[in-house]
């Protein structure tokens, strides 16, 4: 009798869970698909220069398609030559893949670069910033991940800032544990506002 022994599920490279539906890692191949089918993913965040399209990457593509998730593609360089700060985003993409990580509506979420390295550590590190992690923890999650942590990343973590609007009745659990909505809304680098709909009173 033969008895078929099905395929070790393979994750992609660098591939970490974040938060409970929050994954991060490299951009995922074909051999990467049955793992991640395991993940029920609803959304994946692509920091690449292109776009996941059916011309660029059919099999991805139509994985995607298939399992109903969302692809939402976050332009970022291929390096941080040129670009201000030395990094290869803006705060701007950063805000927008948050907007995206932290609300229920989006989860669980795949957000990956390249090769899960620089690009997706920038966005986790700032993640974690929104989260009022400390330097230090910061940058010793950063360095498991990305070869080497340079000035200009990390002036770019230490000095991000902008808005966010949150819509708190959406918010995912794990964002702000233990911490008042007080302590929250005066967050020293971030300026976020609650716009969960209010019922007429």
């Amino acid at each position: 009798m033969i008895v078929h022994v099905p395929d070790p599920l393979t994750p992609p490279l660098k591939f970490n869970t974040v938060q409970p539906d929050l994954y991060r890692g490299a951009y995922p191949r074909e051999v990467n698909f049955e793992f991640l089918r395991t993940l029920n993913l609803k959304t994946v965040i692509s920091l690449t220069p292109h776009p996941v399209t059916e011309e660029s990457d059919r099999r991805f593509y139509e994985f995607c398609q298939k399992e109903n998730i969302k692809l939402v593609h976050l332009e970022c360089a291929k390096s941080g030559k040129g670009k201000k700060r030395g990094v290869p985003l803006g705060y701007t993409t950063i805000l927008d893949a948050l907007n995206y990580v932290i609300h229920k509506q989006h989860a669980p979420v795949y957000v990956h670069c390249i090769n899960g390295s620089q690009v997706t550590s920038l966005v986790i590190a700032c993640l974690r910033k929104l989260q009022f992690w400390s330097s230090i923890a910061i940058f010793n999650e950063f360095i498991s991940f990305a070869t080497n942590i340079t000035v200009n990343d990390r002036n770019f973590v230490e000095g991000f800032k902008g808005e966010l609007n949150i819509n708190f009745d959406d918010k995912v659990d794990w964002l702000w544990v233990g911490m008042s909505k007080g302590v929250v809304e005066n967050h020293p680098r971030l300026r976020i506002t609650d716009v969960a709909p209010r019922a007429h009173q």
